[in-house]
């Protein structure tokens, strides 16, 4: 794996003072920080010659902690001090020696398989068009998929399962999950289904929806908005521009991301509202309200005003908010906070019959068609900071039988949530294939009935991708920041 290749790179084990010459940016490809803090290291970013030596000479130099030095650019070092390091030049080159550089880089969301595979390389040094029949024969050689996804699928999970795990923790589980399933979609491996069974991950999160859900809306991150109410106070400052994807999961954003060629970003995520409907967590992502703030959580058509009232509540004018559907953005020089909705995803996701294959091709041609990374480059060279989410995720599903004028109607192509008033009647089908969910954040005059992991109320036996309930794919959406487009 990369994290391993690399920590052994650094001899985090070994070493207590380190000197990591980073002057390609490989910060950017892989978290090199974070995988040293964990270890004791005490990180410092290396600007300045003279600020550093009084750094240097104050804490660091007879100090019994562990240090790394990072050195982004060229600035020189003293020699006394480099004396007392151990130095190294961090790159995907010197990670990968025996292999094209050029090639690696094009596929650096694939580190993590890259290095898994890693060891299968004889040779000394592969050229370019050597190193890329290695990465689609070997890397991407479905029995090799299969290795890499069986290792990653069996610790997953903390191996003290029995402890609680965060709402942070399960963002780096999504993340992995998600280019889990990618890798086995594009070899065409059906991880849901005949493939790895990853149910186990959806029931330990169904476990923390049920418990901790709840307090989400209590937790304050600098780093990106925990759950998609927040994201208004987020967004709200200068000039930005937010494009929600409808339906887009962490899966999919793995994929259109690999086409973001010149497009530099920062992912977190967030969580979508539940039940994961556009009606309730769309209007809550765009007026910064919760469910049972809403004058109609189950239908769209207060959606946009919803949007200007939070803006106006934030200090914005009339003139100064737009709210948009589809590409053809063209903001007026007065528009300061831009709301774009593009439901491509989401149609794809409705008319999906080929499971995730099925969306890995599909997902992977609309990024073909390079749509998303223009309007990001437009809204971008005219000024807006670019921030791209969506409203909830999507996640593959058996038909048990649909049905007909039960509950409440919710605007919503999914079906996967039953909305109760009073005391209705259910039958044995749908108590056997539900949980009752505890309302938080809803009006609680309603009973919310969710499907359990991979069943929906479509037609019988039908296969289908859809969104509406409680799963890891569903909740967990992509929060991604534009930080600079070539």
């Amino acid at each position: 794996m990369i994290r391993e290749r690399i920590a052994d790179f650094l001899s985090v084990k070994y070493e207590k003072r380190l000197l990591v010459f980073d002057t390609g940016g490989f910060s950017n490809v892989f978290d090199y920080p974070g995988l040293l803090e964990p270890e004791g290291f005490c990180v410092v970013h290396y600007t300045d010659v003279e600020a550093f030596r009084l750094r240097y000479e104050l804490e660091i130099k007879n100090s019994p902690e562990k240090w790394a030095v990072i050195i982004r650019n060229d600035t020189y070092v003293p020699y006394d001090i480099r004396i007392g390091f151990y130095e190294v030049n961090l790159s995907l080159g010197s990670i990968f020696p025996k292999l094209d550089e050029t090639v690696i880089t094009r596929h650096r969301s694939d580190l993590d398989i890259i290095g898994f595979t890693y060891d299968e390389v004889y040779s000394d040094k592969l050229r370019e068009t050597q190193t890329e029949y290695f990465i689609e024969d070997k890397v991407f050689a479905k029995n090799n998929v299969k290795r890499f996804c069986d290792l990653v699928s069996a610790s997953i999970l903390p191996a003290d399962i029995g402890k609680a795990i965060s709402y942070s923790e399960w963002f780096d589980i999504a993340r992995v999950k998600a280019s889990v399933e990618v890798y086995a979609a594009r070899v065409g491996l059906s991880i849901d289904m005949s493939f790895v069974d990853m149910s186990f991950v959806d029931d330990a999160f169904a476990r923390f929806v049920l418990d901790d859900y709840q307090k989400l809306s209590g937790q304050i991150s600098n780093v990106a908005p925990t759950i998609l109410p927040k994201v208004f106070d987020y967004i709200a400052k200068d000039k930005a521009a937010l494009i929600v994807m409808d339906g887009m999961s962490l899966f999919d954003f793995n994929i259109l991301s690999r086409y973001f060629d010149g497009i530099e970003y920062e992912l977190q995520c967030s969580y979508a509202l539940i039940p994961s409907t556009t009606a309730i967590s769309r209007q809550c992502l765009l007026s910064g309200k919760y469910p049972r703030q809403l004058e109609n959580p189950f239908s769209l058509s207060k959606e946009e005003k919803g949007f200007f009232d939070a803006a106006a509540e934030h200090g914005y004018s009339k003139y100064q908010v737009a709210y948009i559907r589809g590409y053809d953005v063209q903001p007026s020089p007065f528009t300061k906070l831009l709301a774009v909705i593009i439901n491509d995803v989401d149609d794809i996701v409705h008319g999906q019959q080929q499971g995730r294959p099925g969306m890995f091709n599909d997902i992977t041609l609309l990024a073909k068609t390079g749509r998303i990374q223009a309007l990001i480059r437009s809204l971008h060279n005219a000024g807006f900071t670019v921030y791209l989410t969506a409203d909830h995720g999507n996640t593959l599903c058996r038909g048990i039988g649909a049905l007909r004028n039960a509950g409440v109607e919710v605007e919503t192509k999914a079906k996967r949530m039953l909305i109760l008033k009073d005391f209705a009647d259910i039958s044995n089908v749908v108590i056997e294939n539900t949980v009752e969910y505890p309302a938080y954040y809803l009006d609680k005059s309603f009973r919310y009935l969710i499907c359990k992991t991979g069943v929906s109320f479509d037609n019988k036996n039908t296969q289908v991708m859809t969104h509406g309930g409680i799963t890891i794919d569903e909740v967990i959406v992509p929060f991604v920041e534009i930080k600079a487009v070539d």
